[in-house]
């Protein structure tokens, strides 16, 4: 059991990566914290009002946890600099959690904490004369969700979890120009995706869609909206944990048979 899993030795590793792979991705941060800064100066040179921030720190917010595997654990496959992750004396395992502990929680908690410290100064500079801003914005991750799609809070966070463990699998597939080729990766994927679809629609006859629609139609009036909103929950519960456990696994693998 030792060699898959010690708490002793977890903890050192978790302290390890905070203390060392954390602070050049916090220097990032006041990049993103920048964009907000030159919106505040761009309202400001133009006489106009922000009034409500949120829709620019949700971007910013995405954005950054999106992309803090890239910067945070940029090295770990490369062929140079990756035999220092390789010789961190912990197991696999232990690897796979501290990245996802670090990347789901420790990092939103510091791009949440880095853009709504930015936003309280820009509110107490506007205070003074300089700009004009209402109020602080508390940016809310989920009330877009929750308001617009009923979803839950678990649901939700269960979704981000999955684009982060998305962004943690590429990391960890892609050794160079790994941005790029991520997104590149998602933009054949979904011109293939739909080239399927569009083939598929083309080889079926209209009597089958014709089918389809009367069963979908059948389905939404055999239940309330409020079941057919729950369901869409379960399912799209149930697919986030599936993108976040497949993700994961490969993740798990890369970093176990990486070869520098």
């Amino acid at each position: 059991m030792n060699d898959i899993f010690d708490f002793s030795r977890f903890g050192k590793l978790f302290v390890y990566e905070c203390r060392n792979y954390l602070p050049r991705y916090i220097k990032g941060l006041v990049v993103f914290a920048g964009f907000l800064v030159a919106a505040w100066m761009l309202s400001m040179s133009i006489g106009g009002v922000m009034p409500d921030r949120s829709g620019y720190i949700g971007v910013l917010y995405n954005f950054a946890i999106f992309l803090s595997p890239y910067f945070i654990y940029k090295h770990i496959n490369d062929r140079k600099r990756g035999y220092s992750y390789a010789m961190i004396p912990a197991s696999t395992l232990e690897k796979l959690l501290s990245m996802a502990i670090v990347s789901f929680i420790v990092v939103p908690v510091a791009v949440y904490a880095a853009l709504t410290l930015t936003d309280v100064v820009l509110y107490a500079l506007s205070s003074i004369g300089l700009g004009r801003f209402t109020g602080i914005t508390l940016y809310n991750p989920f009330e877009v969700f929750i308001e617009d799609f009923g979803a839950p809070v678990g649901n939700v966070l269960l979704a981000t979890f999955a684009t982060i463990s998305t962004a943690v699998m590429f990391n960890s597939i892609f050794r160079k120009s790994k941005i790029i080729k991520t997104v590149l990766f998602n933009m054949t994927a979904g011109f293939l995706l739909s080239l399927l679809a569009i083939t598929l629609v083309q080889l079926t006859s209209q009597e089958f869609w014709e089918n389809m629609a009367l069963r979908v139609e059948q389905f939404f009036r055999a239940y309330t909206y409020e079941e057919v909103i729950a369901l869409y929950n379960t399912l799209a519960t149930l697919g986030h944990l599936l993108v976040i456990c497949v993700t994961l696994a490969i993740t798990y693998f890369r970093i176990k048979k990486v070869n520098y």
